[in-house]
């Protein structure tokens, strides 16, 4: 009985510790394949970050809830062409940002920096040409494994995108 007992509760709390993947697609179709390509504004503290880009995607982009590729989460997820249902999800880097330059003893000179974001966890263990979709269908979660994420070469931008 205990043997049973302890079997139960490793089964429980192993379960509830990593994420489960439901599905994995790839390799792709010539065109069909989703890149990622970096960017960095060109003034410094205008930003950077990474696009990722999923042509046809069979998820419809209000059902999306986040992705997570190499080790960031993002929830900014746009549609390009909603005919072909062609998506961008949008993930910001620290790199080239505006640091917290507003450093006083009174704190009152200080108002309106940024509070430091704290990482989340990332919860699955992905190769860099891997990201996961975390979905929501019918009330259901899943979560999408895709594989052979091409990588494109980085655009220095003079600016932001918009």
């Amino acid at each position: 009985m205990k043997f049973l007992s302890l079997f139960a509760f490793v089964v429980l709390t192993s379960s509830c510790c990593s994420q489960k993947i439901d599905s994995t697609v790839g390799p792709f179709e010539n065109g069909r394949q989703p890149y990622a390509q970096s960017w960095t504004g060109g003034i410094p503290g205008s930003g950077s970050g990474v696009n990722l880009f999923m042509p046809g995607l069979d998820i419809k982009a209000d059902n999306i809830d986040r992705i997570y590729f190499q080790g960031m989460i993002t929830d900014d997820i746009e549609v390009i062409d909603s005919t072909t249902n062609d998506l961008v999800a949008r993930f910001k880097t620290d790199f080239n940002s505006t640091p917290d330059a507003n450093m006083n003893l009174d704190p009152k000179k200080e108002y309106g920096n940024q509070a430091p974001t704290v990482r989340k966890d990332f919860p699955f263990k992905l190769k860099d040409d891997e990201m996961v979709v975390k979905f929501i269908r019918n009330g259901k979660t899943y979560h999408t494994k895709f594989i052979g994420v091409a990588r494109k070469s980085a655009m220095d931008l003079p600016s932001k995108p918009q």
